[in-house]
């Protein structure tokens, strides 16, 4: 009997973080739901995919994403071929075709666990490439006080990290003044990146990089609207400071346009705003094509994190990482996953290399 997707549950995960975030576009973030897919394939492999819920960037919530999986997603899939990623997707698109791109994602992330496990390799070979052992990864620093964002630069350079990235967007002045204070408390060495998340206009963008140029900035991520493609642009040619763009790019077709546009020198790919694995993989093509490298991001639990860290595995032009969700939360849904001296990487066992804690799993829907 052909391999199949037999069945898809849905659980509901509530998450406290230790470690909080303040962005320009949101407050701190203290507690996270995340929305865990469980599939099985007719041959008793069993792989697990995640989402977080980040409405700010995907316009879902949880429940609106366990609804689509529900009623839509999983039906779409169940009895497929789970070597047919190409097909799964088409088949999502079509149940579901506006959006819902983190929905996607976990079930994507599922169907690539599970068949990692029933070849028994680790998602990197899967996707054509190979474990490659550690990623260096950035951590951000959210906007706030002078003293606490500086404290917590030197919380990270003490726990080996060489890049931080600094959140702007909301207080020109104070943020200003941390990247000096961070400057000098990292020494030359420090890579800092800098990202606004929108949170600037043209003429605000330029006033604060012409004055922040001087401490050495190795790039500014997002710095205007998601749509504002012609003024990226505008940017790049008036500051020396290379340009990454986040909210702007979802899928190949938007890195394809900002590429055309000469909005950026960076995409940064986030696999709940591509749809998982397959289309990340489109949008890494597209930038590669385009001699774009790109950064992976992630705001997710293990799972999904190990995702993120195969595909930097699979794919050369993931030159950058931003990989250290997990080590923010207070408790994660299982281990596999480490980050040490600023270096992320998840065990090189099959599939994803997560081993999962169904006991969270309980109450859900499966």
């Amino acid at each position: 009997m052909p391999l199949a997707i037999r069945s898809i549950g849905v659980h509901l995960v509530r998450l406290r973080t230790a470690e909080g975030l303040k962005t320009s576009i949101h407050d701190v973030i203290t507690e996270q739901e995340y929305v865990l897919t469980r599939l099985k394939l007719s041959d008793g492999s069993e792989g697990f995919g995640e989402a977080p819920e980040a409405t700010f960037i995907t316009g879902e919530t949880a429940s609106s994403m366990i609804e689509a999986i529900e009623r839509h997603l999983a039906p779409a899939v169940v009895g497929r071929d789970p070597f047919d990623l190409a097909g799964a997707h088409l088949a999502m698109d079509r149940a579901l075709a506006a959006g819902n791109s983190a929905a996607k994602s976990a079930v994507d992330l599922a169907i690539y666990d599970a068949l990692g496990k029933h070849l028994g390799q680790p998602v990197s070979r899967v996707l054509g490439g190979a474990p490659r052992g550690p990623i260096a990864s950035s951590k951000a620093i959210g906007t706030g006080p002078l003293k606490e964002m500086v404290a917590s630069a030197r919380r990270q350079i003490a726990a080996g990290f060489g890049t931080v990235k600094i959140k702007t967007g909301a207080d020109s002045t104070a943020e200003l003044a941390a990247v000096k204070a961070i400057r000098a408390a990292g020494g030359p060495g420090l890579n800092i990146k800098l990202d606004a998340n929108q949170g600037w206009t043209l003429p605000e963008a330029l006033r604060f990089l012409d004055r922040a140029r001087q401490f050495d900035i190795q790039m500014v991520e997002q710095p205007l609207a998601a749509a504002d493609l012609k003024g990226h642009a505008e940017l790049r040619r008036r500051i020396a400071i290379p340009v990454m763009l986040d909210e702007s790019i979802h899928g190949p077709g938007d890195a394809l346009r900002a590429i055309e546009a000469g909005a950026c020198d960076y995409i940064n790919i986030k696999l709940l705003k591509a749809g998982g694995l397959f289309p990340a993989q489109e949008v890494a093509t597209v930038c590669a094509a385009g001699g774009v490298a790109c950064q992976i991001g992630s705001l997710s639990t293990s799972i999904g994190t190990a995702a993120a860290i195969h595909l930097v595995h699979a794919r050369p032009i993931m030159k950058f990482a931003e990989v250290n969700w997990p080590a923010r939360l207070a408790s994660d849904v299982g281990t596999g996953f480490s980050l040490v001296k600023g270096r992320a990487d998840v065990a090189p066992t099959p599939g994803l290399g997560i081993k999962v804690d169904t006991r969270l799993l309980r109450g859900g829907r499966s």
